[in-house]
């Protein structure tokens, strides 16, 4: 009977641990083979950001991963899916499936994680900058200005051809927390009906190669755009400004362009602006932007303004400029190490940008006696480099000088800056 009542026991066992088995998900802690593609994949998504890995951003090659911790790893990612690109979600989609059943086990349900992730995208910048402007006898600004700058951008996604763009600012010098100024300076909608494109709201108008216009804040409007290889884009806005001799000017303009990518190396520009009365700007510009040489890439554009006050300081006739640039390679935001060198020329008559809707970055902050590109000439010399991930460092030497100054006034107007920027 003893022997009996032990063999039975023995089967109950039996059966209830092969059930156990049976019943039991996949185990966790198989190791996932050293040239498994997930490993490749997974350090994409350490470099992107989405994750981090060790002290270099990545995850050890030769250290071998159980399917638990790479579900483990997976799991982070898909939380931090806010911070991918469209090619990295890829990524991360294909990891999902390959350890769909050791997330399950782990109480992930991507459902929920996708219901949970925030609709609203957040990004920055931080610009840390000293500006130096060559003072002449007789001139009171300040010649040197050390500020910093922060740049929170927004982005939404309203529905499925809808995204709102927002981006706050807010500036203040070194030292002074006084003197801070702070500012909504893009709030717009993007979206598509059809073939056509449409930006609605406070945007940034960039005009051909950016000598007629590149500028990012207050700009409160309406464009249209379409084509490919071949893209038309036309529309209007409203921005306030200062002219020369400090009048504030309400202006209503109209702006059209015309870019045309011809091939791989090859962009040319057509771009027309104006305000509603022409009183300060109807100019028109043709420019381009050539990559065929090796590191290299050549910018140009040359323009007009023909409107009243352009015409009242020439005797009729229009007010010219150009400007051309030849950069050696580019500092990367994610490349450490990289870097751009650069040396360009503008010269432009007194007139043409009145109102500064161009700003080339030209270091000027303190003398109102010149526009960064009306009624000035000069080289221009620059060096970036990417000092850490997310990090570049510029340096900027202007060598201009007034193109016609008035009696007792000095033609010189070096300036030089220096700013890191830093993104997160």
């Amino acid at each position: 009977m003893k022997r009996q009542t032990s063999m039975a026991l023995a089967a109950v066992f039996a059966m209830s641990v092969a059930g156990t088995a049976l019943a039991a998900p996949a185990n966790p802690f198989v190791d996932v083979p050293a040239k498994h593609w997930s490993y490749d994949s997974v350090n994409k998504l350490a470099q992107a950001g989405v994750i981090s890995g060790y002290g270099d951003g990545t995850y050890k090659g030769d250290k071998t991963l159980t399917r638990y911790e790479m579900a483990t790893i997976v799991a982070k990612a898909m939380a931090n899916a806010d911070k991918a690109d469209a090619e990295t979600l890829k990524t991360i989609e294909a990891l999902k499936a390959e350890y769909g059943a050791e997330l399950a086990n782990l109480g992930v349900r991507v459902d929920n994680l996708e219901k949970n992730a925030s609709k609203v995208k957040f990004t920055g910048e931080v610009r840390t900058r000293y500006d130096y402007q060559d003072r002449n006898s007789g001139e009171t600004f300040d010649s040197t200005k050390e500020a910093n700058r922060l740049r929170l951008n927004m982005e939404a996604q309203l529905d499925k051809n809808v995204t709102f763009h927002g981006r706050y600012e807010a500036n203040t010098e070194w030292g002074n927390g006084s003197d801070n100024e702070s500012k909504l300076t893009q709030a717009y909608i993007s979206g598509k009906v059809g073939e056509v494109n449409y930006s609605f709201g406070r945007q940034p108008v960039w005009l051909g190669q950016g000598m007629i216009a590149d500028n990012e804040s207050n700009n409160d409007g309406f464009f249209l755009s379409g084509g490919n290889k071949v893209k038309v884009t036309a529309g209007a806005f409203k921005k306030d400004a200062e002219t020369y001799d400090n009048k504030d000017i309400d202006a209503n303009y109209i702006a059209a362009n015309i870019d045309a990518q011809l091939n791989k190396n090859l962009n040319l520009t057509a771009s027309y602006l104006a305000d509603k009365d022409d009183n300060y700007y109807k100019t028109t510009s043709a420019g381009l932007k050539y990559s065929g040489i090796k590191n290299f890439t050549v910018t140009g554009e040359y323009g007009e303004n023909d409107s009243d006050a352009a015409n009242g300081n020439h005797n009729g006739d229009a007010a010219k400029a150009w400007m051309a640039q030849l950069k050696y390679r580019g500092a990367e935001r994610d490349r450490v190490g990289s870097l751009g060198i650069w040396a360009g020329y503008r010269s432009a008559e007194k007139g043409f940008d009145p109102l500064e809707l161009t700003t080339l970055d030209a270091g000027r902050n303190y003398d109102d006696t010149y526009g960064i590109l009306d009624n000035v000439k000069g080289p221009e010399f620059g060096v970036e480099y990417t000092v850490f991930k997310n990090g570049i460092l510029t340096v900027q030497y202007n060598d201009l000088e007034l193109k016609n100054p008035t009696a007792g006034q000095q033609k010189d107007k070096e300036s030089f800056f220096a700013h890191l920027k830093y993104w997160f």
